[in-house]
């Protein structure tokens, strides 16, 4: 019994399967093929159009009919009218077919637009689905920072979706940009800051949109300078990195005349000199100066040190340095300080030998942007970084930022010698730049400090001569009189063992330093003529030497010897005068020419009067 009601179950399940799957079968045919036939005569072209407001949309039928007698539209909001007849000029026939323009689309016209299109008994309808999007006639960004030397960059122009962009950069070519409007930058430099100019397509606009992008590149770089706080009496001296991916390890102040400096760090002081800044977090290195007295002001060298990421790894970088100009009259002022141009100081003078490197330094009290070099012969020389053994010149120095400036060539010949001028521009000034001079003799490997030296007899005077390309040790010096007497002398002969009593070394020089120097005090007649300094360097086996002519100097000469001489001028004069009265006196009336009749004594005595009235006012 159990069984026969199971399987009369089962096979009442099966049945009831076939008659679904019968059913199901029949219908899903029907619906098929009647659907595909609607949407083959019936689908809106577009079918989907996205349309920004203001602009104008054309919908039509993807299929024609043979005369065509009617084109039937539904709006979204349910107004339908035929196309031949609308009612507004919003709307106007368009195509041959069944379609519809649509001007002025607003936002009320987004929806399902239908057409229906008729001709005779034959009739079928489509649709298009139109969306509207906000018109965009202005974009605005901030300006786009970027880091002078990045690679690989990539720059998002704008946030809108668009489907194209024209971008133009400064100094090169359009290029066109599809999809999302971005370009990515094999490296960033200078020369690409300014404004970028871009023409976008948006969707559903006809117009593109231009739009512009100020771009800067932005360059490692120390922000120094100086705030002095009035109310407190405090001077704040401060040294930033500017767009870095560095970190500060350490901060030092020191003052360029002085041999120590300040350790300065986030917090710390020693109740006079503390930090400033926000700290090294942000990158700022500052110290302020509390109470700051005289000795404060002045010259500053500051210097930073970094680290940054190297791959995996930290490693520290050079440390950045900079000079900081602190002027007396700072109060209220933050800039970088003025300078004083060298052109007050004494020249110096370098001494090279011939076909030998030689070096040519100058020195601001303010960080450098640039320094070069014009030769006597008007030629510019801007020294550069030395790459390779074959370079002719390159940059000498500890950096611009520390106001260094030199430059080094590979030899020098006679053409070179003469004055050669330095010129520096400040890094944070505009106008003038600081300007130094140099004189350059191309000597033997001894040279002569000055070729001639005025005194005057019982005078002192110096006769010295030192190593050229810099200081080299003296094996011994010596020196040979206009009397051709000979005199070997070094440090141990001063002046209170002075050799004949008045010849001995000049204080403060050295044979260690290349110095070979003869004081002479007093000055002797038999001094006055050419002298001869010798001396053999160390190392080498030719002895150097050079001459140096000992004059007497008029202009330099003792009151007493003027006034001598004017004396003896004065007694000539005197001795001339008497000589001419008294031949007045003897042949003046024996003269044949002189006039026998003398005038009138009132016209002698008148003309005397004008004379000495003219004297007079003179």
């Amino acid at each position: 019994m159990w069984f026969s009601k199971k399987t009369t179950v089962i096979a009442l399940f099966f049945v009831t399967i076939c008659m679904v799957q019968r059913v199901l079968s029949q219908d899903l045919i029907n619906i098929e093929v009647k659907n595909l036939l609607k949407m083959q005569h019936g689908l809106g072209w577009p079918y989907v159009l996205r349309v920004a407001e203001g602009n104008e949309a054309l919908l039509r039928l993807d299929k024609k009919l043979e005369d065509l007698k009617s084109c039937d539209i539904t709006t979204p909001f349910g107004l339908t009218f035929d196309v031949q007849s609308p009612p507004s000029n919003r709307y106007a026939k368009w195509s041959d077919g069944c379609g519809v323009r649509i001007r002025s689309i607003a936002m009320t016209d987004e929806g399902r637009w239908r057409m229906t299109a008729t001709a005779g008994n034959n009739s079928f309808t489509g649709w298009s689905e139109v969306y509207v999007e906000e018109s965009k006639s202005t974009y605005s960004a901030a300006p786009i920072a970027l880091r002078d030397g990045e690679t690989e960059t990539e720059v998002e122009l704008t946030s809108l979706e668009n489907s194209y962009c024209l971008v133009s950069k400064p100094f090169s070519e359009s290029s066109l940009v599809p999809g999302h409007c971005s370009v990515t930058l094999d490296r960033a430099t200078r020369a690409i800051q300014g404004s970028w100019n871009i023409l976008l397509g948006l969707p559903g606009q006809v117009s593109e949109l231009e739009v512009q992008r100020q771009v800067t590149v932005e360059t490692e770089r120390l922000d120094v300078g100086y705030v002095y706080d009035r109310s407190e009496n405090k001077l704040h001296l401060y040294c930033n990195i500017l767009h870095t991916s560095k970190n500060i390890t350490f901060c030092r102040f020191q003052k360029t005349s002085e041999s120590f400096g300040y350790n300065i760090g986030d917090g710390l002081s020693d109740g006079r000199h503390s930090y400033y800044g926000d700290g090294f977090a942000l990158k700022q290195c500052g110290l302020t100066l509390e109470n700051p007295t005289a000795n404060d002001y002045g010259t500053w060298r500051c210097s930073v040190g970094v680290q940054m990421w190297e791959g995996n790894v930290i490693r520290p970088q050079t440390p950045m340095q900079a000079l900081i100009s602190v002027p007396q009259d700072a109060v209220g002022l933050r800039i970088a300080g003025q300078i004083r141009n060298s052109d007050d100081e004494d020249v110096r003078t370098i001494f090279v030998q011939s076909y030998m490197p030689f070096t040519i330094t100058c020195k601001a009290n303010v960080s450098l942007s640039y320094c070069w070099f014009q030769h006597p012969n008007g030629t510019q020389y801007t020294p550069a970084q030395r790459l390779d053994e074959e370079q002719l010149f390159w940059y000498t120095g500890e950096s611009l930022q520390t106001g260094d400036c030199g430059i080094t060539f590979s030899h020098t010949t006679s053409e070179d010698a003469g004055k050669w001028i330095c010129h520096m521009g400040p890094r944070d000034q505009l106008g003038i730049e600081i300007t130094d001079h140099v004189v350059l003799r191309v000597t033997g490997s001894l040279a002569a400090n000055k070729k001639e030296v005025g005194t005057n007899i019982g005078r002192t005077a110096t006769l010295y001569c030192h190593t050229a390309n810099g200081n080299r040790p003296l094996d011994y010096c010596r020196f040979l009189s206009p009397n051709f007497v000979g005199i070997r002398i070094d440090e141990s002969v001063t002046e209170n063992s002075a050799i004949l009593n008045r010849y001995y070394f000049t204080p403060n020089r050295s044979l260690d330093y290349g110095d070979c120097s003869l004081t002479i005090s007093p000055v002797n007649e038999e001094d006055i003529g050419v002298w001869t300094c010798a001396a053999l360097i160390d190392q080498e086996t030719l002895e150097g030497r050079d001459v140096i002519t000992l004059y007497i100097d008029a202009s330099t000469a003792p009151l007493f010897t003027a006034g001598i001489v004017g004396i003896s001028l004065g007694a000539v004069v005197l001795v001339v005068a008497l000589v001419g009265v008294l031949l007045y006196k003897r042949y003046w009336p024996k003269l044949p020419w002189r006039r026998t009749s003398s005038p009138s004594s009132s016209v002698d005595n008148f003309s005397m009067e004008s004379m000495s009235q003219t004297s007079y006012d003179q």
